[in-house]
């Protein structure tokens, strides 16, 4: 075995020298540690936008409540408009949309349930296999599957719930702002 590292990485596990072997464990364990908190992430995510579709939706029957009351109608308007538009962003964070099982350069995931049920079993096992088997064609299918995860899973998540929890706090605001405004006016 030459000592270029690219065959120290391609080699299996029990050919490897003690030390390439320690490193191609330690760089594993990394990949799995990165997935495990990028999965944590969209369970935040999720977690979150079901705690402010929880919410919201307690606040449209109370607000509802007070439509009738002509110093609330304002603020109660403003409340159920609120809660709808903070409602439908959590949703779309929960539920972001994917792409067509391609990425926009004609590839695609391999390690991502979306693009291979796309695939024919056999599809798939042609084109993983080569890739499972060399180590440093995996290692680079696992990064590009945290940079294809991050980007278009993670990110639209955290925008859909950010918009959500602005759109919560300041149609409130002007809500309660509203609701102030009409009292003070009767």
């Amino acid at each position: 075995m030459s000592d270029s590292p690219l065959n120290e990485v391609t080699a299996p596990l029990h050919d490897m020298p003690d030390k390439a072997r320690w490193e191609a464990l330690f760089r594993g364990q990394i990949m799995g540690t990165t997935t495990q908190k990028y999965f944590n992430y969209v369970a935040l995510a999720d977690q979150k936008a079901q705690g402010l579709i929880f919410m919201n939706s307690i606040l449209i029957p109370v607000a509802l409540n007070w439509i009738e009351t002509p110093a609330y109608q304002v603020g109660s308007i403003m409340c159920i408009a609120t809660a709808v538009c903070s409602i439908m962003a959590a949703l779309i964070c929960i539920y972001p949309k994917r792409r067509a099982g391609r990425k926009p350069d004609g590839t695609i995931n391999l390690l991502h349930f979306g693009d291979v049920g796309k695939l024919k079993e056999q599809e798939f096992l042609d084109e993983f296999l080569p890739i499972y088997n060399d180590l440093g064609k995996l290692g680079v299918t696992v990064a590009k599957d945290l940079h294809d995860t991050a980007r278009r899973i993670i990110r639209p998540k955290f925008f859909w719930l950010k918009l959500s929890y602005i759109v919560f706090f300041f149609g409130n605001l002007l809500a309660i702002g509203g609701t102030l405004y009409s009292v003070w006016k009767l």
